[in-house]
């Protein structure tokens, strides 16, 4: 085998070792849920199924018009100071 073949089998063995080793801490992690009654029971839909767990997004945050306001100043102001040096450097 040359060099970058090997480089890429010996990758993809330590992806395989870290995706089984991952794969015993969440089992780990759902037995430890079950003993202490989980989320209503079970995590899994069916026997010998894993759920998977749906990850929610953070609240999005509001920005006021005013804030938007300052910003798009502050960004305008930027691009001038900007453009101005770039008009001085020609």
């Amino acid at each position: 085998m040359d060099m970058p073949n090997q480089a890429i089998t010996a990758a993809v063995n330590q992806l395989k070792q870290e995706h089984i080793r991952l794969c015993q801490e969440l089992e780990r992690v759902d037995q430890a849920l079950s003993v202490l009654g989980g989320l209503g029971g079970s995590i899994a839909s069916k026997p010998g199924r894993k759920a998977k767990l749906a990850v929610t997004a953070a609240p999005k945050r509001k920005i006021s018009a005013a804030a938007r306001k300052k910003m798009s100043e502050a960004a305008r102001a930027r691009w001038a100071a900007r453009k101005k040096e770039k008009a001085s450097t020609k």
